[in-house]
């Protein structure tokens, strides 16, 4: 006894033989839809069991456990405090400043975290993953186009200074990204900190590549998101302006992207998660401004006694400020280092005061860099001793949790998916660990970004008073468009049409026969009402919400068959959100 799917006329052993037939057809199963590739600049890039490099490599990861092992954590040094330019300034400080070769108190005016771009963060994407694991993603992929040093071993060295994020190097992250399988949105937050004629290509190609593979959509950030100067209405009105002209290029690929704004407060640092480390700079002169504005500080505090001597306990800060900031070179007597006269390190003299203490003038020894508890001691020390740096840090923390919105974003569009399905809108949905955007608009502002002139809209994350921050658009960049207007009826069509192509891979080469035709309808309308049954298709009943066809003369003429091609007609009448709900009242009198 044997079994067969096919009724066979050629048998030679006497007997019974079974023959099945199946009563259903193919299956179709629907492909996953919330698999972000990220792109950007990550601490190392390296297997955790071998050690091998994957360096400009797409990663499969699922939690930010596998993220740490695999590309380490976010960029420890980061900042400066430096003179402020003009008027804008974070904290004031008493200091000391040279007029007339005496020495004459001042109050002195600050910046924290200036960088070149003048953006705090020089990477982004650490904190990206963070928010998208905390706001419901899942499993992704990750492509890192360097590290932060530029150094081959992938380490972040001592002292080493962070590389400038390089358009050409994430330029080649999206290339890599158009062969990973299964994406389905490109997530790139490092590219808001590049210029914004470098950031536009980029964008460009992101958009131009989901459009290529329609199997993905690009959820883009807006150009110099992070810098303060930004941070207006107005700004952000012309920033996205700057933005919708320079993407032009890829005006047909405008479906495939979505941009967010403004830029977001996270609550990712406390001032725990901030110490004297990270004021370190990547430059002796920020070590010498450093341990020239504490010192001073310090002095403010413990001045000399009735002898014109250094009190005991200032010695002791400024042991332990010269631990935390070292500098180099002898100095006099908490002095100038040697053979500096008028500047300190590069810097004039005049920017705290004259006033350092070198190493070689004390016994206490800088603690090791890897030695944490050793580092929290000093600075719980320091910032007891000298108030100040306390509120430089808790400064450096507010600023280091800016970030663009793109990674939370992706989180969100996962934890839509799971929860209600890609075919509703990934909007009104409150975000984890988000404190407020950086830029409060109110519905008119909205207006404006929501429905453009141009139709390039601008999804925008709002602060309301009961929820924290919500996402309070859902279009795509083609806001014009009556078919794609909206990111879910988008990313609808491309979850319907690769989970039909994936499922009729099998049919290639089959007969192109009444039979194959009508296996591949009824695979489809299967799936089909699935996805209408779980109310991803608008209609009273399944054949309201879509049709399928395939056959002659219907789909395609007798020519077609002889060419070969099966040519299937699917239909579908996809949801679109309430977006806008107006309540009509009327007053009405008793007995009227």
């Amino acid at each position: 006894m044997s079994t067969s799917t096919t009724l066979a006329k050629n048998r030679k052993t006497p007997g019974v033989y079974i023959t099945e037939f199946p009563s259903f057809p193919p299956s179709i199963t629907g492909v996953a839809t919330a698999v972000p590739i990220f792109i950007g600049y990550t601490e190392t890039a390296a297997d955790p069991a071998t050690g091998k490099q994957l360096f400009n490599q797409a990663i499969a990861i699922s939690s930010m456990v596998d993220y740490i092992s695999y590309f380490g954590y976010g960029y420890s040094t980061v900042s400066d405090v430096a003179p402020a330019a003009g008027e804008d300034y974070d904290f004031q400080a008493p200091g000391l400043q040279v007029i007339d070769d005496k020495l004459v108190a001042v109050s002195k005016k600050y910046q924290v975290g200036q960088t070149d771009n003048g953006s705090v963060p020089k990477f982004n994407l650490y904190a990206a993953m963070q928010l998208f694991f905390s706001n419901g993603g899942g499993n992704c992929h990750v492509i890192s186009v360097g590290n932060y040093v530029g150094q081959p071993g992938g380490l972040q060295l001592e002292n080493a200074a962070a590389v400038a994020v390089k358009a050409k190097a994430l330029r080649a992250g999206i290339d890599i990204a158009e062969a990973v399988k299964g994406g389905t949105m490109l997530v790139m937050p490092d590219a808001c900190l590049l210029p914004v004629e470098e950031h536009l290509p980029l964008a460009v190609a992101m958009l131009k590549q989901a459009k290529k593979l329609q199997d993905r959509v690009a959820i883009l950030d807006l150009p110099g998101a992070l810098e303060a100067s930004n941070w207006t209405a107005e700004k952000m009105r012309e920033t996205t302006d700057d933005f919708c002209v320079g993407i032009n290029s890829a005006e047909d690929a405008f479906s495939y992207g979505a941009a967010y704004g403004p830029a977001l407060e996270s609550s990712l640092l406390t001032i725990d998660d901030v110490d004297y480390t990270n004021l370190l700079g990547n430059a002796p002169q920020s070590q010498v401004l450093m341990n020239n504005l504490l010192t001073t500080q310090a002095l403010a505090s413990y001045p000399v006694d009735g002898n014109g001597e250094y009190t005991k306990k200032f010695k002791d800060i400024a042991a332990r400020i010269a631990a935390a900031f070292p500098i180099d070179g002898t100095t006099g007597k908490f002095g100038h280092p040697e053979g500096i006269t008028g500047t300190v390190a590069g810097y004039p003299a005049t920017p705290a005061s004259t006033i350092l203490v070198s190493l070689n003038q004390t016994d206490v020894p800088s603690p090791p860099k890897d030695d944490r508890a050793a580092i929290g001691s000093l600075d719980q020390y320091l910032t007891n001793a000298v108030p100040l740096i306390g509120q430089i840090e808790q400064i450096l923390a507010s600023q280091l949790n800016v970030v663009p919105p793109s990674g939370v974003m992706a989180g969100v569009w996962s934890q839509n998916d799971a929860n209600r399905g890609v075919w509703n809108a990934p909007a009104n949905v409150s975000l984890n660990q988000i404190i407020a955007p950086k830029v409060l608009l109110n519905d008119e502002q909205q207006g404006d970004f929501n429905v453009p002139l141009n139709g390039n809209s601008v999804c925008i994350l709002r602060s309301s008073t009961s929820r924290g921050t919500v996402v309070w658009g859902a279009r795509t960049l083609d806001g014009n468009s009556l078919d794609y207007r909206y990111i879910q009826v988008r990313r609808t069509l491309n979850y319907l049409e690769q989970s039909i192509k994936a499922a009729l891979q099998q049919f290639v080469f089959a007969p192109n026969d009444g039979g194959t035709w009508a296996t591949v309808t009824a695979a489809i309308s299967s799936f089909l009402t699935q996805v209408w049954q779980a109310g991803g298709l608008m209609g009273d009943k399944a054949s309201d919400a879509f049709t399928v066809n395939c056959g002659t003369p219907t789909t395609m003429s007798a020519l077609d068959v002889l060419n070969g091609y099966m040519i299937v007609s699917v239909t579908v009448q996809l949801i679109h959100p309430a977006e806008f709900i107006e309540l009509t009242f009327k007053q009405t009198m008793q007995g009227a």
